[in-house]
């Protein structure tokens, strides 16, 4: 079965149609310009989009926030067992970042009190 093609008929998105012949019927002409007429507003469009700067940042901000999102969950899952406790491995891990934030304190406190 063979796609109709003629005045009438849509175009994809994008799709070039060549210009009707000198032989052109006045519908067909009408149809020509009305198709230029919707390639030249799905430009406009197109170029409206990419210029947005506003719209671009915000969908940035949303992808980058969905990402997050993921890895937090991804994250949580692998450091729980099935009742939401820690596993002993992220346990390991925790208590090591403590004990290192902990140090960090210990040091800018006696840090401060070498300098006075």
């Amino acid at each position: 079965m063979t796609t109709p093609t003629g005045p009438d008929t849509p175009t994809p998105t994008g799709a070039h149609v060549p210009p009707p012949g000198s032989d052109a019927t006045p519908e067909e002409l009408v149809a020509d310009i009305e198709a230029t007429r919707a390639e030249l507003g799905d430009t406009v469009e197109a170029l409206s989009r990419k210029l947005d700067v506003k719209a671009q940042a915000r969908n940035s901000l949303e992808d980058a926030k969905q990402r997050g999102i993921e890895v937090f969950q991804q994250t949580r899952d692998a450091a729980t067992d099935d009742h939401g406790n820690l596993t002993p491995e992220a346990r390991s891990i925790a208590v090591r970042v403590a004990a290192g934030v902990a140090a960090v304190v210990v040091l800018r406190v006696v840090w401060k009190k070498v300098r006075r």
